[in-house]
């Protein structure tokens, strides 16, 4: 623990420790007429352990009374009404207190969330969603599930209560003071305060270990899916898995907890510490003033207005839910905190790259689709030093049919991102009609690209709600509803269902229907199909016919492709009977061309397309041994 002294004297960690206790204050307000009240409610139950201890005082001295035959029956009755008015009043305020407080911290995890996901869809890039350490803190800052784990919300009004806490232990220190012994009073509120310092250390620490295997848990949390969810359950039961998932899974949890439970069996071996200073706090609120009323020198009311005010008193030691709230909590709002700074890192870098790059290009020329070149595109994941696309010079003429082919792994799906505005270059550049698109203009560029992915998004939607989310302004327009669906060849499926185009794409809605993985790529060919006739000027097809069969293969360079017009479409397969029929074929390897022409001038040149498409068609044209086969297994 560092001790250099700061400015006046704090030390770098009582300045961290405020700065979060304010900020989490701050949070609290956010809603102001809300908070405002409960305010006002913590601030009557501070009161009341005070306002007990002196209310059970007066009616020990009117029983005494009574006992005696000095008192009146009204010297009992009144300080039994005040002493039973503070405890129903305690109880209405306690659960006053917990419903504003859920409504507060409901509010603002929801703010907390708005925000995270704000951050997450600034950069114009998408290259931050797969960064696993993205991913980590956008966990972190929202993650308001399982037990509150990590709710700025609880945390914000856990704070808020703390302080009234605290206050009301100041106002039963006061009722010490004046009944009994300042001294005693200073002791107790010393030796509590510590207790908690150090209850409250242990628990920063396990909040620690938590937040550092973030990445554990979320792992855990994989296999369990796998499981127990839809999807991955044909595998699991056709292979029989099911115990080994389980098994991967628990191994994974059990990691993820070991951690966490050697670090509370540490905390329960120091826990010496907390019962002593505990015993000497009990012992000094009872002992002290039980000798002094044994020697005469505290009446029987005051001793029981010191006992029970040091009651209120031990309140700021024990460590309540708002205790776990907070520590935890501030886990997500560090989160944030790292995250604003992060993307605000991102934003300032690509402000600085608008500067240099100049005017983006967003809209089209005049009657005619976009050209694309690359100079230099240089590209590798955040956290790797892997180029996936190095040094790629290509040019994307205006309205051609261009297929990029090449063996797994040579980064053709990276680069249509890239072609896609979805990711930015590390280096080089990618230029839209000659001007350099940069990321002010890559939202405006995205609305003008249409692209069908290997991982295509299955909605659970309606078929025509699943076609036209590609251009939803136009969500009125049923005749190219019908007319994308038809050159897909999805229109069967609405000619076979009674609701037409308002089936139900989802086998878990009442009366829906799922697909197979060949039905739901014509959907998902429809969809960009639907968008390319509403103004989006490129096409990108990436794998389109991956599941599709040998007729309907046949059929989508025809009924597809050939019918565009008004765009430029690049077609990624490795198929290659589906892009010989391109304007012009590319081959990728190493993330940069090494071949490119037409089928017939790439077959002439007899390169590494011409040795791939042999061993293709050799399995259609081949009766004898299957020699490609044997070479390609080589």
């Amino acid at each position: 623990m560092s001790t250099d002294r700061g400015a006046g004297g704090t030390t770098p960690l009582t300045k961290s420790l405020l700065t979060d206790r304010l900020d989490l204050l701050r949070l609290s307000a956010a809603d102001r007429r809300v908070s405002g009240l409960l305010v006002l409610v913590h601030l009557w139950a501070a009161a009341v352990p005070a306002l007990t201890a002196v209310a059970t005082g007066w009616l020990v001295a009117g029983l005494t009374g009574a006992a005696t035959g000095r008192g009146t029956v009204s010297a009992v009755a009144w300080p039994l009404i005040a002493v039973s008015a503070l405890l129903v009043a305690d109880e209405i305020l306690t659960s006053l207190g917990r419903t504003l407080e859920q409504y507060n911290a409901g509010r603002i995890d929801a703010r907390i969330r708005r925000r995270v996901r704000r951050l997450a869809m600034a950069p114009s890039s998408m290259a931050h969603l797969e960064d696993p350490v993205f991913a980590d803190e956008a966990a972190r800052a929202s993650d308001v599930g399982e037990g509150r784990v990590r709710s700025p919300g609880t945390a914000a009004v856990g704070q808020l209560r703390l302080c009234f806490r605290f206050l009301g232990a100041l106002g039963s220190a006061a009722v010490i003071a004046v009944s009994f012994s300042p001294w005693l009073a200073v002791v107790l509120l010393v030796v509590c305060a510590v207790n908690r310092a150090l209850i409250r250390r242990w628990w920063v620490h396990l909040a620690e270990v938590r937040d550092e295997r973030e990445s554990m848990r979320r792992r855990a949390e994989y296999w369990s899916d796998v499981a127990s969810t839809g999807p991955a359950a044909k595998e699991v039961r056709l292979f029989g898995l099911h115990e080994w998932v389980v098994r991967r899974r628990t191994h994974e949890l059990l990691a993820w907890a070991e951690t966490i439970w050697s670090a509370r069996r540490e905390i329960l071996r120091q826990q010496g510490w907390i019962a002593l200073l505990a015993a000497i706090a009990a012992g000094s609120a009872l002992l002290l003033p039980g000798l002094a009323a044994a020697r005469g020198d505290l009446s029987v009311s005051a001793l029981m207005t010191v006992i029970v005010a040091a009651w209120g008193v031990f309140q700021i030691a024990s460590m309540g839910r708002e205790a776990f709230d907070i520590e935890y909590g501030l886990g997500a709002v560090r989160a944030l905190e790292r995250l604003n700074t992060t993307q605000h890192g991102i934003a300032t870098s690509a402000g600085t790259d608008v500067q240099q790059a100049g005017e983006p290009s967003a809209t089209p020329e005049e009657g005619a689709p976009a050209t694309l070149r690359t100079e230099g595109l240089v590209f590798a994941y955040p956290g790797s030093q892997h180029r996936v696309i190095d040094g790629l010079d290509l040019t994307v003429r205006s309205g051609e049919v261009l297929a990029l082919v090449g063996h797994n792994g040579v980064g053709k799906t990276t680069l249509i991102k890239l072609l896609s505005g979805l990711y930015l270059p590390t280096a080089g550049r990618l230029l839209v009609d000659g001007r350099p698109l940069d990321a002010a203009g890559a939202s405006a560029w995205r609305k003008r690209v249409a692209v069908v992915f290997q991982d295509f998004n299955r909605y659970p939607l309606s078929l025509a709600d699943n076609i036209a989310l590609s251009a939803p302004e136009h969500r009125h327009d049923k005749e190219g509803i019908r007319a994308a669906a038809r050159r897909a060849g999805v229109d069967v499926l609405a000619d076979r269902s009674p609701d037409g185009y308002d089936t139900v794409l989802s086998a878990d809605r009442a009366g829906g229907t799922d697909l197979s993985g060949g039905q739901w790529q014509r959907v998902a060919i429809a969809r960009a199909v639907f968008a390319v006739e509403h103004g989006r000027d490129l096409l990108v097809l990436d794998e389109p016919t991956a599941h599709l069969d040998v007729h309907a293969e046949a059929r989508f360079y025809r009924q597809v492709v050939a019918e565009v017009t008004g765009a430029t479409v690049v077609l990624i397969s490795h198929r290659l009977s589906t892009v010989r029929q391109a304007d012009r074929i590319v081959l990728l390897e190493a993330g940069q061309v090494t071949e490119q022409g037409t089928h017939r001038e790439l077959l002439d040149d007899g390169g590494e397309y011409a040795r791939l498409f042999r061993i293709q068609a050799a399995r259609f044209t081949d009766t004898g041994p299957r020699t490609g086969e044997k070479e390609a297994a080589r």
